[in-house]
């Protein structure tokens, strides 16, 4: 009774989660639009972007064809995912910690992916070890150390993580109660998931929990109250995500491709909306801001008495 009412809850885990990103993409990709400067290197300019350049320096730029390219984009967003380089460029020992924590949580992303290829698999081979096809043998062991290897690292660092926030002085004073509960999140279901692999070390009840939310028609296997309280864990995280700040793994497109590196030059489309950000009224008054005028009737008294 416990497994099909957590089956129904993996249903609802996966919605909650699946419409909370894609509201957050909404509200994200609705902003205004950002305040509008120079920062380089940017990625998508070819050539120019390993010394910093851009097409600003050409004559006559405005009467030319930009040339853009997405690859670059592509490879500076992946390189930044897959192995944090600005952390590590600027904070090595903090690296040390949130890489084996990421890479972990990679990891254990493609060993949900391995376990639905063998629930798949088992389903159509009707046996929850490996056949005799080399591709069942590849799932059944890559599953394994894959899931073993990123729930250790990922546990890690997030252990790492946390204490290190606790006892740097700086990294302390910056860390609010939401990341502290992130974090803890997290962990939960790192701890439970370990401890559930002791009593399922060849993950042949998560395979066989799988098939049964891929098939509707197929009932859950029955597990022990370890497992039962990782799924709980991991269903609660996959449904808190979306309201967190661990959303910054989408959030990372709008900062790179949206403010970073977006450079596209002045049109009336573009003159329309900062217009229209231009004309709200200010809600707040100082010495050099009027009350209730907009922010283009306050830059130019500002400009004027300047």
């Amino acid at each position: 009774m416990i497994t099909q009412i957590l089956k129904l809850t993996s249903y609802a885990a996966v919605l909650i989660f699946i419409i909370g990103i894609a509201y957050r993409w909404w509200k994200w990709s609705s902003m205004p639009i950002h305040l509008r400067w120079e920062l380089y290197p940017v990625p998508h300019e070819p050539g120019r972007a390993k010394y910093g350049g851009g097409y600003l320096e050409e004559e006559l730029w405005w009467t030319k064809n930009r040339n853009t390219s997405v690859i670059g984009e592509l490879k500076e967003l992946l390189g930044e995912m897959l192995f944090i380089k600005r952390i590590y460029g600027n904070n090595k020992r903090l690296w040390a910690l949130t890489y084996p924590f990421h890479l972990g949580i990679y990891l254990i992303l493609v060993w949900f992916l391995l376990v639905l290829l063998g629930a798949v698999t088992t389903l159509y081979a009707h046996a929850p070890a490996p056949s005799s096809s080399t591709w069942s043998i590849f799932l059944y062991y890559a599953t394994i150390v894959v899931g073993v290897t990123g729930a250790l690292l990922a546990t890690a660092g997030g252990f790492g993580l946390l204490i290190r926030r606790l006892i740097n002085p700086i990294l302390r004073d910056y860390t609010t109660i939401p990341d502290y509960f992130n974090l803890i999140m997290v962990l939960l279901a790192l701890v439970t998931g370990l401890a559930s692999w002791f009593n399922d070390p060849y993950f042949n009840y998560a395979r066989a929990f799988a098939l049964s939310i891929i098939n509707p028609l197929v009932s859950p296997p029955h597990l022990n109250p370890v497992i039962l309280v990782h799924i709980i864990a991991l269903q609660a995280l996959v449904a808190y995500i979306p309201f967190s700040k661990i959303t910054h793994f989408i959030g990372k497109y709008f900062t790179y491709h949206r403010v970073l590196w977006e450079d596209e030059p002045g049109s009336s489309e573009l003159s329309s909306r900062v217009g229209e950000l231009m004309a709200l009224k200010m809600p707040w008054n100082a010495p050099h801001i009027k009350l209730g005028e907009s922010w283009e009737e306050n830059a130019r008294v500002i400009a004027n008495e300047g």
